[in-house]
């Protein structure tokens, strides 16, 4: 990795810590020039707008997410196995994100603005959801989930189950270990799970 690469890298570090910590939207050029000591010139030559670095954390974020939750599972034989090792994975991203994901509070955030932003938040959560919905269908085409299971219902109900956990943590109805989360999932999983 060149040197230019490799400052943009933990400019983007830097970055993403910021936008979990507060938002998305009030990540500017401004204030990210005075958390890494660069000069807002030098970092405007890196994104040259507040909407060109919104989308380059959106793309650091979705790298790491890959790197932290997907890629991980790749060589997984089994599909339910992998949804598994998929679930905790997601939950390692949620400690490892300060106890949040960007991509749902980004989601949150720009549900309202339209634009680009918006738009690749939009995509890159469909693609997370299309990743999990065909873990789900291999899962039934492989025969370990019932055959008339429908994997996007599914992937509904596992995505309030993680929204869910998210939510009532912060309330004090969920630990600190996602233990109600877990249950659920098992709950869920059973449901689907070919006898």
């Amino acid at each position: 990795m060149n040197k230019a690469k490799k400052t943009r890298k933990q400019i983007l570090e830097v970055a993403l810590q910021m936008a979990t910590a507060t938002s998305l939207n009030d990540l500017t050029i401004g204030s990210l020039a005075v958390a890494t000591d660069m000069s807002k010139s030098g970092l405007f030559s890196h994104f040259k707008s507040k909407e060109n670095l919104q989308l380059a954390v959106l793309d650091h974020a979705y790298d790491l997410f890959r790197q932290i939750v997907t890629i991980p599972v790749y060589e997984i034989e089994s599909p339910l196995e992998r949804l598994n090792t998929l679930c905790d994975n997601w939950l390692d991203w949620y400690e490892l994100q300060a106890k949040t994901c960007i991509f749902i509070s980004a989601s949150v955030e720009f549900d309202d603005q339209p634009g680009v932003v918006h738009d690749k938040i939009a995509q890159d959560l469909a693609k997370w959801l299309s990743f999990l919905i065909s873990t789900v269908q291999a899962a039934i085409d492989e025969k370990e989930f019932i055959a008339n299971a429908d994997a996007e219902q599914f992937v509904y109900e596992l995505y309030s189950l993680y929204l869910g956990s998210q939510s009532m943590i912060w309330v004090g109805l969920e630990d600190a270990n996602h233990n109600r989360f877990k249950l659920a999932l098992e709950s869920l999983i059973s449901r689907y799970r070919r006898i």
